[in-house]
């Protein structure tokens, strides 16, 4: 490597600030977070119950590996949508909202991100937590600072190559009972910040643990059996 994920993720910060000045701060995504006719029609066809957020990095362009999972989990029938990572409040709200109606939220919510998408990972699953909402299931592909989350997270997972001073790491908040686990994936042969979440390994493993969460959809009257 040229130079270290370090100097790379300090690289990528500065980059952002650039980019969100040229920008006006704009957030991108794959999906509308609000546009409950399309979500209506996306979950007619999900076999199983859930909604996965996947939040990219920087610029939509370092965190392909997030589509790919995106991608894994449609064919399997989940409800999984790709988003840049500042759209995680907008997002958070989306759900807020529709948890105030009667199966307005489908269950188990499961949130991925890779890079500033990690750190927004754990700051939608803890603001979620602070609004009364549980998170199943949330996973960081070697996020950029210090997150915590909170006792209503089930399962928590960082896969991260450490910083120098090991800012990069999740911690939990008072009361949290789940799982949580950092796993330091540099002993991962050619593994970097910018392939983490492109590795077929890890990718498998939180796909695994994804279709275990997401339980097969029960047939809604007249609709007949879930595909």
């Amino acid at each position: 490597m040229a130079f270290s994920d370090h100097a790379m993720k300090g690289a990528v910060a500065g980059i952002l600030v650039g980019m969100l000045v040229i920008s006006g701060c704009s957030s991108t995504s794959t999906s509308n977070a609000t546009d409950d006719t399309l979500r209506s029609a996306a979950r007619q066809r999900d076999a199983r119950e859930g909604e996965v957020y996947l939040l990219r990095g920087l610029a939509n362009v370092f965190s392909q590996g997030m589509d790919v999972i995106g991608e894994r989990l449609q064919r399997r029938g989940v409800n999984a949508r790709v988003y840049n990572h500042s759209a995680w409040r907008t997002l958070a709200d989306d759900v807020l909202a529709r948890s105030k109606r009667f199966r307005g939220v489908s269950y188990p919510i499961i949130i991925m991100g890779h890079s500033l998408g990690g750190n927004a990972t754990m700051q939608m699953a803890k603001y979620l937590g602070d609004n009364g909402i549980k998170v199943s299931y949330a996973v960081s592909f070697d996020p950029t600072i210090t997150t915590f989350v909170g006792p209503n997270v089930g399962e928590v997972i960082n896969y991260y190559l450490p910083n120098s001073d090991h800012t990069n790491v999740v911690k939990q908040s008072s009361g949290f009972t789940g799982s949580l686990r950092n796993v330091d994936v540099t002993v991962m042969p050619g593994v970097t910040h910018l392939n983490v979440e492109k590795n077929d390994q890890l990718q498998t493993g939180v796909i695994r643990t994804t279709m275990r969460l997401a339980k097969q959809r029960e047939p809604e009257e007249g609709r007949g059996e879930a595909p």
